[in-house]
């Protein structure tokens, strides 16, 4: 080894420079907004490419009167209900999959005899998938979150997949399937997100949204079918059927799935 260390600055030699933007602003002084935030105060261009880049948006998410997204937590897939393009507040009402699928066994039409969602076209006119949950932005308040949701690149998620032969790998392809079901002949009672026990009567056909792959018969029924992700990382340990099918509609039971990682959209 020769000569002497230098002081460390990148921008020393002018062939091989970093440049950042020359107006930099004030930080925000309280919370900032969607606005704000896709409009951020510092830039930084880098000489090298720029690999496994994950893209995130921010969501304000409106309160549900029982509280299902206060226990939304990293790894839930989310759905965004679309609105009504008069409306102006920048919250959005933000949907797991285990609350979608309480809304979808729960909502009645406005006649109030019948399930609001009964085909494809009924669930694609309220519904968008949106993207996996990273993290909590807003920690501090008590009636709304702010979440930071991957849309694209790397990202962990709750392992809610399983093939139907052999273990889940790296390159297998996952999907949000939407598919029919019935409640059979008897009166029956099923779980809402927050664990506790709802009524459903007999013989009632409703929709469904299950974690599936092409190797399931879940995939070859379905009416409409969403890709999440290639899966990137996987854990050794496989869950339970019965771990499995809980967490799609208890949140709690999702949170206790290990996660997994995938690139979405690529």
């Amino acid at each position: 080894m020769s000569g002497t260390p230098g002081l460390g600055a990148v921008n020393s030699n002018p062939s091989f420079s970093f440049n950042s933007s020359s107006a930099v602003r004030a930080d925000y002084a309280s919370r900032p907004s969607v606005a704000a935030l896709q409009n951020p105060t510092l830039h930084n261009k880098v000489p090298e490419s720029m690999v496994n880049s994950t893209a995130r948006a921010p969501l304000f998410v409106r309160p549900f009167s029982r509280g299902f997204e206060k226990h939304y937590s990293e790894g839930d897939v989310l759905f965004v209900k679309r609105e009504n393009v008069s409306h102006t507040t920048t919250h959005n009402i933000v949907a797991n999959l285990p609350v979608l699928n309480h809304i979808l066994r729960t909502t009645k039409d406005a006649d109030g005899t019948r399930l609001k969602y009964r085909t494809v076209d009924d669930f694609l006119e309220d519904w968008n998938y949106y993207g996996i949950l990273n993290n909590d932005m807003d920690t501090g308040s008590k009636w709304q979150r702010l979440l930071n949701v991957n849309v694209r690149g790397r990202s962990r998620v709750a392992r809610l997949w399983n093939p139907t032969n052999g273990r889940l790998r790296r390159g297998h392809c996952l999907w949000m399937a939407l598919v029919e079901r019935n409640s059979g002949p008897r009166i029956t009672t099923f779980q809402d997100p927050n664990g506790m026990r709802e009524p459903m009567e007999s013989n009632t056909k409703y929709l469904e949204l299950v974690a599936t792959m092409d190797c399931c018969d879940d995939y070859e029924n379905a009416i409409l079918a969403m890709p999440v992700g290639i899966v990137s990382q996987v854990t050794l340990k496989t869950p339970t059927p019965v771990s499995l099918r809980a967490a799609h509609h208890v949140t709690e039971k999702c949170k206790l799935l290990e996660r997994i990682e995938v690139l979405m959209r690529i």
